[in-house]
């Protein structure tokens, strides 16, 4: 791989938790969305749409926790510049799963389509 390459990959990582982030929030909100829209859950039975969105949630979740693990256990490089990117990146992965987590926080306070 070249360097430039291995450079924009570095920064792909840089924002790849929220690129988690925000699949998760197109995700819920999009299916909650549609299927309030469609009627394919009602005010007296919101569970299985209430089911669906936790398990996408914790899905995502999950996704973005196994990237922070995975960047966690990332070698350090020897060079500051490739030391620092890794440290950011672990840092916006952190952010990301706390961000992802908390995005899920409505579908236990909140009525479903109402």
């Amino acid at each position: 791989m070249t360097p430039p390459a291995r450079n924009f990959w570095r920064l792909v990582l840089l924002v790849a938790a929220f690129l988690i982030w925000s699949l998760a929030f197109i995700g819920l909100y999009g299916v909650h969305g549609v299927a309030c829209a469609a009627g394919w859950a009602s005010v007296q039975n919101p569970w299985p749409l209430r089911l669906a969105l936790i398990g996408l949630w914790l899905v995502m979740t999950s996704a973005a926790a196994a990237f922070a693990l995975w960047t966690w256990k990332r070698p350090l490089e020897d060079q500051a510049a490739q030391r620092f990117l890794r440290n950011a990146t672990l840092a916006t992965a952190g952010i990301g799963v706390v961000a992802t987590a908390w995005l899920g926080a409505p579908l236990f306070l909140v009525r479903i389509c109402a």
